[in-house]
């Protein structure tokens, strides 16, 4: 979020380190070190999402009455990952028009996707005319990028997301970062796809998702 120039700053640490941020776009918020709790619950304000490393979780959760903590698992590329074993047919960059006109698309979505192209190419996986799978890239660090991947109820377990995912891996495999794959515990199709693709986990975090009726 500091490298894109694009975050809310409530707390910042240097010697800790410590820090609250949130991202300005999208309302995520990211907390990790000994960040006092009143910076949390305003940084939180109005969030979409809370995460925060495993061992700072209980400190945030104190700060967070009535927000739900759910585990996710990061993953890096295995030594074994080949991007481009899965054919990526039926996978093309999302033009703006095609999201404009799209019909049945979850609000939500909808504006996670306006956000993504802002950002990144889209790529869609299409049914036909309509694009059912979508995959970007959420947030990069100098050698991360995170791939963001979401699909329609009713298209899932068909070969989209993976075909998605596939044709978003290659298109960054010359620049140089590495792909994270995150996936909350409870998401058992977005964690068995990890590992289709070759991916493994490697680290977790804690997402603070806000009480029902939202965070303000």
């Amino acid at each position: 979020m500091l490298l894109a120039g694009r975050c809310e700053v409530f707390h910042i640490e240097q010697s800790g380190p410590a820090f609250a941020v949130r991202d300005v776009e999208d309302g995520l918020v990211s907390v990790a070190g000994r960040v006092p709790e009143a910076a949390v619950r305003e940084a939180a304000g109005c969030g979409s999402a809370v995460i925060s490393p495993s061992e700072d979780a209980p400190r945030v959760a104190g700060a967070l009455t009535g927000w739900s903590p759910v585990r996710a698992v990061l993953h890096l590329p295995g030594d074994t990952v080949q991007p481009a074993r899965v054919p990526a047919e039926g996978v093309r960059p999302l033009l703006p028009a095609e999201l404009e006109s799209a019909e049945d698309l979850p609000e939500a979505l909808r504006s996670e996707l306006e956000i993504g192209l802002r950002r990144s190419v889209v790529a869609a996986a299409f049914a036909g005319d309509r694009p059912v799978s979508f995959c970007y890239v959420a947030a990069e660090t100098e050698g991360l990028w995170d791939l963001a991947i979401d699909t329609l109820a009713g298209f899932r377990r068909w070969g989209f997301a993976a075909r998605c995912a596939s044709y978003m891996l290659r298109q960054m495999e010359g620049s140089g970062k590495r792909p994270v794959w995150g996936a909350e515990e409870t998401n058992a199709a977005s964690l068995g796809l990890a590992e289709r693709l070759g991916f493994v986990p490697v680290d977790e975090v804690v997402v603070f998702h806000p009480p029902a009726g939202g965070s303000c």
